[in-house]
Formats: structure tokens, C-alpha cells, sequence
């Protein structure tokens, strides 16, 4: 399964906290909309009609996955296999190896998955998943390793995310470094 590990905020949509930070102001207030950027990943994606989505956004576990799968379209809703916090805090399982050195296999607590930065969830989903191919887009750059974020991940502008141009080359580059070349959609 190919995957694409997508953050919302700062990614579709301005980061509300970083837009505030940088601008003093709301990026709603500046004319930006939620989820505006959905149609820019729904025409990214075209070439790969077989690439799943895992949201590694907070949204779902704040406002409800069912808000945000309404935002997202349907062509988008329908790649979603999962989102991390309930997979990795409901479904995950981890080896872990005690003091006296015996393993033993644990889920991720909330605790757990809320002391993890974003580079971490990825990798623990990964851990399970085992997708045979995988990306990350989002606009969180901390303590991402060098190859992932050489080769996988596609770091957004928090402030213009995938309505910069330069996060769609990258998006296409990646997609296309990982995915292969794709095929064409027949319905043009």
C-alpha cells in the first residue's frame, strides 16, 4: 500500500497559530478559507488513484473525524484508511524491552502518542503499518530524520502550505520519487 501521511493545518489551510504569530492577524481574517487547499492535493494525487491517506493531523481527535471527512471532498475521503492518534492509541501495537531485557509487546497510551512530535507519529505508524511505500506532507519540521526529509517528506509553509508553488513541486517531485511515475485518470 502506498501511503501519504497528511497534516491538515499548514498544510490545507493556514496554520491559525502560526498565521497569528507571524501576521498578528487571522488568516480568515485575510480572506483564507479552512480546507482550501483540497483541491490541490485532489489534483496531485490524479496520477495515483491507488495512494491511501493517514491523517496525522489533531483535527480529527478534536473537532471529530466526521468534520473533517465532510471537509475533505470525496476523492480525498475516499484514500483515508485511518488517522494516527486513533490507530496508534487503539490499534498499535509496540515491542518493548523491560529491565529485566524480556520483551514485551504494549500499545502507545495517549500520554504516549502526546509526547511524540510529528516526525515520531509518522514513524510509529510506519512501524505498524508496514506501508510498502509511504510520504509525509506536513509543515511540522522537527527532528524529521535526514533521509525522510530528503526523500519523503514535503515540509509546507505553515502560513501558505499547498497553495504555494513551490510545496506543489515538491509534492509531484516526491510523489513521483516514491510512487513511481503513476498512470494517467482515463476520464479527461
Amino acid at each position: 500500500m502506498d501511503l501519504v501521511y497528511l497534516g491538515i493545518s499548514g498544510v490545507l489551510h493556514p496554520s491559525e497559530s502560526m498565521y497569528r504569530l507571524l501576521h498578528s492577524r487571522s488568516p480568515w481574517d485575510d480572506g483564507h478559507e479552512r480546507y482550501e487547499a483540497v483541491a490541490v492535493l485532489e489534483q496531485a494525487l490524479e496520477r495515483w488513484p491507488r495512494a491511501r491517506i493517514v491523517l496525522t493531523s489533531t483535527q480529527p481527535w478534536a473537532c471529530g473525524i466526521e468534520d473533517v471527512l465532510a471537509r475533505l471532498g470525496l476523492s480525498l475521503v475516499q484514500r483515508v484508511v485511518g488517522y494516527t492518534f486513533e490507530d496508534l492509541t487503539t490499534k498499535a501495537m509496540r515491542a518493548v524491552t523491560t529491565i529485566s531485557g524480556k520483551v514485551r509487546h504494549i500499545g502507545y497510551s495517549r500520554d504516549d502518542y502526546w509526547r511524540m512530535n510529528k516526525s515520531h507519529v509518522v514513524t510509529a505508524h510506519v512501524g505498524w503499518r508496514r506501508p510498502e511505500r509511504w510520504i509525509a506532507v506536513d509543515d511540522e519540521d522537527i527532528l524529521w530524520p535526514h533521509d525522510v526529509r530528503r526523500d519523503r517528506l514535503v515540509l509546507t509553509d505553515g502560513c501558505k502550505g499547498l497553495l504555494d508553488a513551490s510545496a506543489q513541486d515538491r509534492l509531484l517531485t516526491v510523489l513521483v520519487g516514491n510512487f513511481g511515475p503513476g498512470c494517467e485518470t482515463t476520464d479527461r
